[in-house]
């Protein structure tokens, strides 16, 4: 017979196998390519979209979530531009999905919720955000292959909107979620195509990559 606490404990079972896999992962950040490493880094993310799922979430955020684990995947392979590429625009679209995601928990006009964004301490992240995308993507243009500058450029827009998007909710977790994705890209950038590769800092970059990274996720589940 059923019991009304077992969505619950099969929802936590679920998360805890996720938070359990991006421990495990945090563990290999640093490690080559393999097979144990892919699936931590791929299952951790996964997990949190059949979370959604089973938690009757939005499909949209599930297929972000999704979205993100693909990513997760392509990142988690043999490091070369392919991957790179597929990576980018498997959260490219996740990000197109987290925008929807938030408009739908918005229901007022959209000259409404942006005017939000004219005063506070919303008005000074988004002034920030509005003054680091551009030096981000002037720093990283020169540094990249011709060809990766479309898509880099591409994403690095759409993760703005997505952040100024989540600046309009009046969820501060799902705000602090937005800010903690901006914050992985910008050191994962920084990390990949800025840094020396013999830098004593980048260790300590790729772990904070991570964290941010998953609690963003994880910031948008819960």
């Amino acid at each position: 017979m059923s019991h009304p606490t077992e969505p619950f404990a099969a929802d936590s079972a679920v998360l805890a196998a996720s938070v359990g896999a991006a421990a495990l992962y945090s563990t290999m950040v640093r490690s080559t390519s393999g097979p144990l490493r892919t699936v931590a880094k791929t299952g951790s993310t996964a997990l949190l979209s059949v979370v959604a799922t089973m938690r009757g979430g939005p499909l949209l955020l599930a297929g972000a979530l999704g979205l993100g684990s693909l990513g997760d995947f392509f990142l988690a392979l043999k490091d070369s531009e392919t991957n790179f590429l597929c990576g980018l625009g498997s959260f490219l679209v996740a990000h197109m999905l987290y925008i929807a995601v938030f408009f739908q928990a918005n229901n007022d006009a959209v000259v409404d919720r942006f005017q939000i964004l004219l005063g506070g301490w919303r008005a000074a992240t988004a002034g920030a955000l509005t003054l680091l995308v551009p030096v981000m993507i002037g720093s990283l243009v020169p540094r990249i292959a011709s060809d990766l500058r479309p898509p880099v450029v591409v994403y690095s827009l759409t993760i703005f909107v997505m952040t100024l998007t989540a600046l309009t909710l009046d969820s501060t977790q799902v705000i602090v979620g937005a800010l903690m994705f901006t914050g992985s890209d910008s050191i994962l950038a920084a990390d990949r195509f800025l840094v020396s590769p013999t830098s004593s800092h980048r260790g300590l970059m790729q772990h904070a990559v991570w964290v941010l990274y998953y609690g963003a996720h994880s910031e948008a589940l819960l």
